[in-house]
Protein backbone atom coordinates (compact mmCIF):
# COMPACT_ATOMS: atom_id res chain seq x y z
CA UNK A 1 0.00 0.00 0.00
CA UNK A 2 0.88 3.60 -0.42
CA UNK A 3 3.57 4.73 2.10
CA UNK A 4 1.36 7.59 3.57
CA UNK A 5 1.39 7.75 7.38
CA UNK A 6 -2.10 9.54 7.75
CA UNK A 7 -3.83 8.77 11.53
CA UNK A 8 -7.04 8.22 9.74
CA UNK A 9 -5.90 5.40 7.61
CA UNK A 10 -4.25 3.74 10.47
CA UNK A 11 -5.47 0.22 11.77
CA UNK A 12 -8.35 0.10 9.04
CA UNK A 13 -9.05 -2.65 7.01
CA UNK A 14 -10.28 -1.63 4.05
CA UNK A 15 -8.56 1.54 2.71
CA UNK A 16 -8.30 2.51 -0.96
CA UNK A 17 -6.43 5.65 -2.68
CA UNK A 18 -7.16 7.12 -5.77
CA UNK A 19 -6.44 10.18 -8.27
CA UNK A 20 -8.23 13.34 -9.39
CA UNK A 21 -9.86 11.29 -12.33
CA UNK A 22 -11.39 8.66 -10.08
CA UNK A 23 -9.10 5.62 -10.77
CA UNK A 24 -7.58 3.76 -8.02
CA UNK A 25 -3.94 3.95 -7.52
CA UNK A 26 -3.70 1.35 -4.34
CA UNK A 27 -5.47 -0.17 -1.81
CA UNK A 28 -5.05 -2.40 1.36
CA UNK A 29 -4.83 -6.12 1.30
CA UNK A 30 -8.62 -6.21 2.34
CA UNK A 31 -10.14 -4.92 -0.71
CA UNK A 32 -9.24 -7.37 -2.93
CA UNK A 33 -11.60 -10.65 -1.54
CA UNK A 34 -13.95 -8.21 -0.55
CA UNK A 35 -14.27 -7.00 -4.15
CA UNK A 36 -13.03 -10.48 -6.46
CA UNK A 37 -10.58 -8.20 -8.10
CA UNK A 38 -6.85 -8.92 -7.97
CA UNK A 39 -4.47 -5.82 -7.21
CA UNK A 40 -3.45 -5.22 -11.34
CA UNK A 41 -7.93 -5.83 -12.08
CA UNK A 42 -8.51 -3.09 -9.87
CA UNK A 43 -5.90 -0.77 -10.39
CA UNK A 44 -6.98 -0.60 -13.83
CA UNK A 45 -10.88 0.74 -12.29
CA UNK A 46 -12.31 3.94 -11.25
CA UNK A 47 -14.70 4.36 -8.82
CA UNK A 48 -17.38 4.64 -11.70
CA UNK A 49 -16.16 0.92 -12.62
CA UNK A 50 -17.17 -0.30 -9.21
CA UNK A 51 -20.09 1.64 -8.06
CA UNK A 52 -23.59 -0.05 -8.14
CA UNK A 53 -25.24 2.75 -9.61
CA UNK A 54 -22.63 5.79 -11.31
CA UNK A 55 -24.57 8.08 -11.94
CA UNK A 56 -24.06 9.84 -8.70
CA UNK A 57 -20.35 9.46 -8.84
CA UNK A 58 -19.17 12.92 -10.40
CA UNK A 59 -21.20 15.01 -8.72
CA UNK A 60 -19.71 12.93 -5.36
CA UNK A 61 -16.62 13.20 -6.19
CA UNK A 62 -16.31 16.87 -6.95
CA UNK A 63 -18.40 17.48 -3.72
CA UNK A 64 -15.60 15.17 -2.13
CA UNK A 65 -13.10 17.70 -3.56
CA UNK A 66 -14.60 20.58 -2.59
CA UNK A 67 -15.26 19.57 0.90
CA UNK A 68 -12.44 17.92 1.40
CA UNK A 69 -13.34 14.97 2.69
CA UNK A 70 -17.40 13.01 2.61
CA UNK A 71 -18.70 10.46 4.66
CA UNK A 72 -21.95 8.18 4.10
CA UNK A 73 -23.16 5.29 3.00
CA UNK A 74 -22.72 3.73 -0.94
CA UNK A 75 -23.38 0.93 -2.84
CA UNK A 76 -20.20 -0.89 -4.79
CA UNK A 77 -20.60 -3.34 -7.37
CA UNK A 78 -18.39 -6.67 -6.99
CA UNK A 79 -16.13 -8.19 -10.06
CA UNK A 80 -19.22 -10.98 -10.07
CA UNK A 81 -21.92 -7.85 -9.93
CA UNK A 82 -23.86 -8.36 -6.44
CA UNK A 83 -23.69 -5.27 -4.37
CA UNK A 84 -21.96 -4.38 -1.64
CA UNK A 85 -23.32 -2.08 0.55
CA UNK A 86 -20.53 0.08 2.74
CA UNK A 87 -19.57 2.73 4.63
CA UNK A 88 -17.12 5.16 3.77
CA UNK A 89 -15.07 7.97 4.65
CA UNK A 90 -13.00 10.27 2.40
CA UNK A 91 -10.11 12.41 2.87
CA UNK A 92 -8.39 14.93 1.07
CA UNK A 93 -5.42 14.68 2.82
CA UNK A 94 -2.76 18.26 2.68
CA UNK A 95 -0.03 16.30 0.84
CA UNK A 96 -2.79 15.96 -2.25
CA UNK A 97 -3.29 12.12 -0.94
CA UNK A 98 -7.01 11.02 -1.88
CA UNK A 99 -8.32 7.84 0.23
CA UNK A 100 -11.30 6.57 1.57
CA UNK A 101 -11.98 3.80 4.11
CA UNK A 102 -14.88 1.70 3.55
CA UNK A 103 -16.77 -0.55 6.25
CA UNK A 104 -18.77 -3.35 4.78
CA UNK A 105 -22.35 -3.32 5.81
CA UNK A 106 -23.18 -6.83 7.39
CA UNK A 107 -26.70 -6.38 8.95
CA UNK A 108 -29.10 -5.33 6.73
CA UNK A 109 -31.55 -4.04 9.66
CA UNK A 110 -29.48 -0.85 9.79
CA UNK A 111 -29.82 0.65 6.48
CA UNK A 112 -33.49 -0.76 6.42
CA UNK A 113 -34.42 1.16 9.43
CA UNK A 114 -32.23 4.00 8.58
CA UNK A 115 -34.29 4.57 5.63
CA UNK A 116 -37.70 4.09 7.30
CA UNK A 117 -36.24 6.56 9.77
CA UNK A 118 -35.59 9.38 7.25
CA UNK A 119 -37.60 12.48 7.18
CA UNK A 120 -35.56 14.33 4.61
CA UNK A 121 -37.32 13.53 0.99
CA UNK A 122 -34.09 14.65 -0.52
CA UNK A 123 -32.05 11.27 1.48
CA UNK A 124 -34.64 9.05 1.33
CA UNK A 125 -34.38 7.30 -2.23
CA UNK A 126 -30.66 7.26 -1.34
CA UNK A 127 -30.97 5.39 2.09
CA UNK A 128 -34.15 2.97 -0.17
CA UNK A 129 -31.03 1.99 -1.92
CA UNK A 130 -29.01 1.23 0.09
CA UNK A 131 -31.42 -0.63 1.87
CA UNK A 132 -32.85 -2.61 -0.81
CA UNK A 133 -28.71 -3.57 -1.87
CA UNK A 134 -28.22 -4.72 1.98
CA UNK A 135 -31.29 -7.32 1.80
CA UNK A 136 -29.86 -8.50 -1.35
CA UNK A 137 -26.35 -8.95 -0.38
CA UNK A 138 -27.65 -10.88 2.54
CA UNK A 139 -29.57 -12.90 0.87
CA UNK A 140 -26.45 -14.03 -1.56
CA UNK A 141 -24.44 -14.62 1.58
CA UNK A 142 -23.80 -18.55 1.63
CA UNK A 143 -24.50 -18.52 5.37
CA UNK A 144 -27.78 -16.12 5.29
CA UNK A 145 -30.50 -17.71 7.66
CA UNK A 146 -33.61 -19.43 5.96
CA UNK A 147 -35.41 -19.56 8.75
CA UNK A 148 -38.91 -18.88 8.39
CA UNK A 149 -38.94 -15.85 10.70
CA UNK A 150 -36.18 -14.18 8.84
CA UNK A 151 -37.14 -14.91 5.63
CA UNK A 152 -41.12 -13.31 6.50
CA UNK A 153 -38.70 -10.55 7.73
CA UNK A 154 -37.25 -9.85 4.45
CA UNK A 155 -40.24 -10.08 2.29
CA UNK A 156 -41.79 -7.60 5.04
CA UNK A 157 -38.88 -5.24 4.86
CA UNK A 158 -38.83 -4.80 0.75
CA UNK A 159 -42.31 -4.50 0.87
CA UNK A 160 -42.06 -1.66 3.07
CA UNK A 161 -39.09 0.11 0.88
CA UNK A 162 -41.39 -0.32 -1.97
CA UNK A 163 -43.75 1.78 -0.77
CA UNK A 164 -41.67 4.36 0.75
CA UNK A 165 -40.26 4.08 -2.83
CA UNK A 166 -43.03 5.60 -4.13
CA UNK A 167 -43.15 8.25 -1.99
CA UNK A 168 -39.70 8.89 -2.66
CA UNK A 169 -40.09 9.68 -6.44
Amino acid sequence: MLSHAHPELIGADYVVFVDSSRRYMDCSDGIHPLLGYEREELLQKTIDDISYDDAEVKQLFKQYLNAGGLAGEYVLKRKDGTPLPIRYKSFVFSDGCLAAVWEPIHDWRQPYLAALLEIDPAKLRHKIDIALAAIQAHMLRPDATQALQERQSIQDARSALRVLLKTAK
